[in-house]
């Protein structure tokens, strides 16, 4: 039983401590732009390298703060230009840590952190150099070509942005920035709910996911609910699992800055329109809104709705860091960088309608009833409101040994014994130091020549260098090491770019196969099935093994066959059509239909009106001067305009023509083009100024009418 307990106590060990073992790192320069970086001075991008350039005072930091971290990057310099690392550093650049990195005349030598440990250092070739930082529990550890270049320790818990400074003339490089955030907390134990509470979908809910699903299955009658609705959640082989939508499920840890790490995925709905599941940062506590949105699966990367990114139709689990610190939001996506957003609006108490800068909850929101949601990870860790920290002092150093008490000695030697007996010493120190000294030159130059590692093979020449820097052979090495080092890392780079470019490559065409599926799903959902055809094959082109296609293709070609079946059956039964149209014709003397537009959403819900002339305004009052509405609608917002919109008859058709509304009229959710007549379809849905909604229908007309 102890060991048992024993082992659980190891394993939750393991799920809060800081290490970055299968961690994706995040990128913090995509190597073609200033994207998620604050510069001051000179910075260009150039070929996959963030390079300070000119004159004067300059740095570049990044746009959200970080913690606890393990940070790599490389960095060149070809004169000294006072390059500095600023770790944990606030906005402003001042505060925090700096990290010498010139190659020569460092007041900490290189890869030393000022006012708190000297690197023993002091001057490095020429080139391109490895840095690893390691900044947890308070304590850093500094690596250049993985020598240990300083540890300090005792430095409290800090946080900060990270960043890069120049002053002199001359270029500072830095590429391939790549951090891991530490010491994260995970918030599900995987076995329950602990911690968890469902959020129920409110009672009278007249807007937003859960209404536009009730409408749905009222066919566009319904204008609320009266009942409140919960989501189903529970635990599932290590996951949360969600279905069963409209609800949401919150965590009850009060964050305000936060770096949040999730990995979730969806499936079963994408569609525009009908929400989509995402979590909720700074949410109000027991509601699902108020919050910053940031979209899950098929809609990572989207801060809705300040940042919107085209769904895709993946349905794995994705994974995404969120780092939000006071205005501004940072997303990234398997590790890239895709949405970084500063809210300059003015401060509000809803995301909705303002920046919202107070402490929240996090609440994950299922919108439907047709998405299944898979939680696998959510972590965080709240970040400080004070950044910058000034590093430590020195300790003070130790008071004076006293002198001891001593007997008294024998009368001291000559000067000129003196002089002889120092000599001696200093000679018999001198040949112990070289013989030491070659001793370890000899074993550094061995292991630089058992190994093919030239990052190693440079640590090995420059140490030796270090000892003797009239040793020819160690600075040939490391010369010929730093060549090969520079040749694999440009064949590693331009590997990266080409990986880079088809991974967009592959990005495109998801994207470009997701946007043919939707125009070919609405073309077959409209009955032209050529061009849901057409669009179709694109889709299939791109993505033939996507499921989704395959069975869009099987219902086309259904569709289709069966409409050629139709066609012939009525070239056989011509005759008994003709009867038919016959008797249709006699009926029709006696009732008809007739047009009429019913009120599906607004004060008026219910009310039809009939469309039985060739022209019929429709606005909000009776009349302004000498022009009329046939129509007059009216609004709790007072949003449809005097003269909104009119329907003519032409040819047997009935167009719609917005009068350069105010607020706009859409026809089935899409906008009509002011002043360009839309043609209407029975069963058209049209939306007035986002207020009232009206459906295009028919009544029959009795005998008695005509």
């Amino acid at each position: 039983m102890k060991i048992v307990t024993l082992l659980a106590v190891g394993l939750l060990g393991l799920s809060t401590a800081g290490s970055a073992v299968g961690q994706t790192p995040l990128s913090l320069f995509n190597g073609t732009s200033l994207q998620g970086w604050n510069t001051q001075g000179t910075w260009t991008t150039n070929g996959g390298t963030l390079s300070g350039t000119g004159t004067g005072d300059r740095h570049a930091l990044t746009a959200v703060p970080f913690a606890d971290i393990n940070l790599q990057f490389e960095y060149n310099i070809v004169t000294p230009v006072g390059a500095k690392l600023r770790l944990w550093t606030t906005s402003e650049n001042n505060g925090g840590l700096t990290i010498d990195l010139d190659n020569t005349n460092n007041a900490a030598g290189v890869g030393g952190v000022e006012d708190l440990d000297r690197s023993s250092i002091s001057i490095i070739p020429s080139g391109w150099h490895r840095v690893q930082i390691e900044a947890t529990h308070g304590k850093l550890r500094v690596r250049i070509d993985d020598v240990i270049t300083a540890s300090p320790g005792n430095l409290g818990s800090r946080a900060g942005y990270i960043g890069f400074e120049a002053k002199g003339n001359g270029q500072f490089q830095v590429r391939n920035i790549k951090v891991t955030p530490l010491n994260l907390s995970s918030l599900f134990n995987g076995n329950d709910l602990n911690g968890w509470k469902s959020v129920s979908r409110a009672a009278d809910a007249k807007e937003g996911m859960g209404h536009a699903l009730q409408k749905t299955f009222s066919f566009g009658m319904a204008g609320g609910t009266t009942k409140s609705h919960d989501a189903a959640w529970k635990v599932d082989s290590g996951r949360i699992h969600g279905e069963s939508g409209p609800g949401g499920l919150e965590n009850g840890t009060m964050m305000e800055d936060a770096i949040v790490q999730i990995s979730a995925s969806v499936t079963g709905n994408n569609k525009p329109g009908t929400g989509f599941s995402s979590i909720l940062l700074r949410n109000t506590p027991g509601q699902l809104s108020g919050g910053y949105s940031i979209g899950l699966g098929p809609f990572a990367g989207t801060i809705d709705p300040l940042v919107k990114r085209p769904p895709t139709t993946t349905t794995k689990a994705v994974d995404q860091t969120v780092i939000i610190s006071g205005r501004t939001i940072a997303v990234w996506v398997g590790g890239n960088l895709t949405s970084v957003f500063t809210d300059t609006r003015a401060e509000s108490a809803n995301a909705a309608q303002g920046a919202k800068l107070s402490a929240g909850s996090m609440t994950v929101v299922l919108p439907n009833a047709l998405d299944r949601l898979d939680l696998q990870k959510v972590s965080a860790v709240t970040l400080p409101k004070t950044f910058g920290m000034a590093a430590k002092s020195a300790p003070p150093p130790p008071p004076p040994t006293p002198p001891a008490v001593t007997q008294a000695a024998a009368a001291p030697p000559s000067a000129a014994e003196t002089m002889i007996l120092a000599q001696q010493q200093a000679s018999a120190k001198k040949e112990a130091d070289d013989e030491k000294n070659k001793s370890k030159v000899a074993g550094l130059m061995n292991q630089a020549l058992s190994t093919n590692d030239p990052q190693q093979q440079m640590s090995y020449y420059s140490q030796v260098v270090q000892i003797d820097p009239s040793n020819a052979a160690a600075v040939q090495g490391y010369k010929e090491a730093q060549t090969k080092l520079q040749t694999t890392q440009t064949q590693q780079q331009q590997q990266q770019v080409q990986e880079q470019h088809q991974q967009q490559d592959a990005q495109n065409a998801e994207q470009q196969s997701s946007a043919s599926l939707l125009q070919a799903q609405s073309s077959f959902l409209n009955g032209n099935f050529a061009q849901a055809s057409t669009a179709l094959s694109v889709a299939e082109r791109l993505s033939p093994s996507n499921p989704m296609v395959r069975d869009l293709r099987s219902r086309i070609s259904a569709a289709q066959s069966l409409r050629s079946r139709l066609f012939w059956l009525g070239g056989g039964v011509g005759i008994v059509a003709l009867a038919g149209m016959v008797a249709m014709w006699i009926r029709r003397r006696r009732q008809h239909r007739y047009a009429v537009l019913e009120v599906t959403r607004g004060l008026e819900s219910g009310k039809s009106y009939p469309l039985d002339r060739d022209l019929i305004r429709i606005g909000a009052v009776p009349q302004h001067g000498s022009q009329k509405n046939d129509i007059v609608i009216q609004d709790v917002e007072h949003a449809i305009s005097r003269f909104h919109c009119e329907i003519a008859r032409k040819n047997g058709q009935l167009y719609l023509t917005d009068l350069r509304s105010s607020n706009g009229t859409l026809i089935n959710g899409e906008p009509v083009q002011p002043g360009n007549p839309a043609l209407l379809r029975r069963g058209s849905k049209v939306t007035l100024a986002n207020s009232v909604e009206l459906r295009l229908t028919t009544k029959r007309r009795a005998k008695s009418e005509m």
